[in-house]
């Protein structure tokens, strides 16, 4: 066992010393890692890539039947959680001033794809919950013309933005399996999420860490959720104000990236004519549209590739947060045991492991 700050001035890491981050700290050392490990990090975003084009083969090749995006789902979903992992693994590691290879960074995370999982799927659920109740009243609002005000259409669109990230599973497919009679003659069904959203928003803070608990730290699955709720204990509103605000950031710099791309599309005639009209309506609705659907599907192509570069920021920031409580509640009482064979912490361990 090293001592972890001992271990981090020996080589040369990029921060000297492991020292409590405000958030504008963690803001740069994520940008400052991705930026100067961009081709490691590159190596696991590809896995991710990967999965998403065997899904998009399979919706293109299976038949339609009620099941058939859930079925597509849950192909993907391994490699956006190996590449979820390998990207902790990954930030984890050059952070405390090791290297590693991206495939041994993969490797890592998918020893622990199963402890992963059981912890992902239930901070999957409080974090989408919120979502599908934002989701569920705007499609209220879209059915029902006398409810539709711009106020209450920017509020509710706005209030989706925060839940709007990427995840390696999303819930979302599991909706168009409940019954149509139940979607429709029970309105009130689609409001249960939002009745439940309080809920879901404190036990999104309390899990956050489960899952990096498990990476770095070896834990078992039921060791992971106490890990995760003893360090968040005390500081719930500064997690939940970094996590909104990373989860803001990314949705933001996508949006604002791809937008750019769809107006240089517009300005250049690439694909025809377009109107800046055809850009807002597929920021709201981002699906094809008859008028142009060349237009709508290379926008829904950049969108999904941005959004593949775009998601390790918030994956990053939720590591560092995770050292940045550490650091503060342990006092730099950090160890970590140290892989002969890859010479890189596998585990960090913490109090009471």
């Amino acid at each position: 066992m090293l001592n972890l700050t001992d271990t981090v001035q020996a080589n040369n890491s990029n921060t000297s010393t492991l020292r409590p981050l405000g958030f504008s700290g963690i803001l740069d050392t994520i940008f400052s890692l991705y930026r100067k490990h961009f081709r490691l990090f590159l190596g696991i975003i590809a896995v991710d890539f990967c999965g998403y084009l065997v899904m998009y083969v399979l919706a293109r090749l299976l038949p339609n039947f009620p099941l058939k995006s859930l079925l597509t789902d849950l192909v993907g979903m391994p490699f956006g959680l190996v590449s979820m992992g390998g990207i902790i693994v990954t930030t984890a590691t050059v952070y405390l001033g090791k290297h590693i290879r991206s495939l041994n960074a993969l490797k890592q995370a998918l020893y622990r794809f199963w402890q992963m999982l059981a912890c992902h799927l239930p901070w999957n659920l409080v974090f989408g919950t919120p979502r599908i109740g934002m989701v569920a009243l705007l499609f209220m609002i879209f059915t029902n013309t006398e409810l539709i005000t711009p106020a209450l259409f920017t509020i509710t669109l706005l209030a989706a933005v925060p839940f709007s990230i990427y995840l390696p599973i999303d819930l979302w497919y599991l909706i168009p399996s409940f019954p149509a009679s139940v979607m429709i003659d029970r309105t009130w069904v689609r409001f249960i999420p939002l009745a439940l959203a309080p809920f879901a928003i404190y036990f999104t803070v309390r899990w956050l860490f489960a899952a990096v608990v498990v990476l770095l730290e070896g834990s078992l699955i039921r060791r992971a959720f106490a890990r995760s709720n003893a360090l968040t204990r005390g500081r719930w509103w500064r997690i939940w104000g970094t996590l909104i605000s990373l989860s803001v950031l990314s949705f933001a710099i996508q949006h604002i990236v791809v937008t750019t791309i769809g107006f240089i599309l517009m300005l250049t005639k690439v694909m025809g004519e377009t109107t800046s009209m055809d850009i807002l309506k597929w920021m709201v609705r981002y699906s094809f549209e008859s008028s142009n659907p060349l237009f709508f599907m290379i926008m829904w192509w950049i969108n999904r590739i941005i959004g593949f570069f775009i998601f390790p920021i918030w994956i990053i920031g939720i590591t560092l947060l995770y050292f940045d409580l550490r650091i503060r509640k342990e006092e730099f009482d950090l160890k970590m045991q140290v892989n002969s064979t890859t010479a890189m912490p596998t585990l960090i361990q913490g109090h009471g492991t």
